[in-house]
């Protein structure tokens, strides 16, 4: 390892090619890299052990973890976050509400963490259309690809320059207005959005079908004590 490789905390989910790839890419660069595979239980805590980390930079690419201000505290240079959404949508959920708005394009954004749930300084932004057959199934791959290249990008930037680039593209002209949208997502709004009753029109469920229909995940109605899930397809 070099003398002059930078000490950095990387944190992203143990089952996702992506944050492999970026992980993969840190090493490439030179960074003397501390690894957190995060798992997809949304209760777990971040380990003790890593409360206190210190280091040059942090880069978080996916997890569950609300970050504290005695890990944020000890990162010398930058920790940067790698939303997967346009700054439109913070907190989660933010694809399932951009297709459920009819939205035409969602993207990444690139900031810098603080105590509160996507909040600090926009460094850059990249942008993801929605095409109108888009739903989240097929939204979601091109989004993680979109936050890889993100990841790739920002790096490299960080490795051939001076950090201070960082601070140099979030005041750009064309960084400088991008604002935080006013509201932060909830998953249990998301839970909330998936419940349909009888009485739904047609319009409103194939928008909760488009946001929310992926994997286990879909609309499903409560009927005398019993769940009815959303299967995708035709009865013939």
């Amino acid at each position: 390892m070099s003398k002059d490789s930078k000490k950095t905390l990387f944190i992203g989910f143990e089952d996702c090619n992506y944050c492999k790839l970026a992980y993969e890419f840190l090493i490439v660069c030179g960074f003397d890299v501390t690894c957190l595979w995060a798992s997809k239980k949304r209760r777990d805590k971040l380990p003790k052990e890593l409360k206190n980390w210190s280091g040059d930079y942090l880069f978080h690419m996916k997890s569950y973890y609300i970050l504290p201000k005695s890990l944020l505290d000890g990162v010398k240079i930058a920790a940067l976050n790698f939303h997967p959404s346009s700054p439109n949508y913070p907190g989660s959920g933010c694809l399932n509400w951009a297709l459920y708005n009819n939205e035409d394009k969602t993207g990444i954004t690139v900031h810098r963490l603080n105590e509160k749930i996507d909040n600090g300084q926009i460094i850059k932004t990249y942008d993801v259309p929605i095409f109108e057959n888009d739903n989240i199934e097929t939204l979601i791959p091109r989004v993680h690809t979109k936050q890889l290249e993100a990841f790739y990008d920002i790096v490299t930037t960080i490795s051939q320059n001076d950090p201070v680039v960082l601070d140099i593209a979030a005041t750009t002209t064309a960084n400088k207005n991008i604002k935080w949208g006013s509201k932060t997502g909830k998953i249990k709004e998301i839970d909330k959005l998936q419940l349909v009753d009888t009485a739904v029109k047609k319009e409103e469920l194939e928008k909760i079908i488009r946001a929310t229909s992926i994997g286990k995940f879909g609309p499903k109605l409560m009927l005398h004590g019993h769940e009815f899930k959303y299967v995708k397809g035709k009865i013939e």
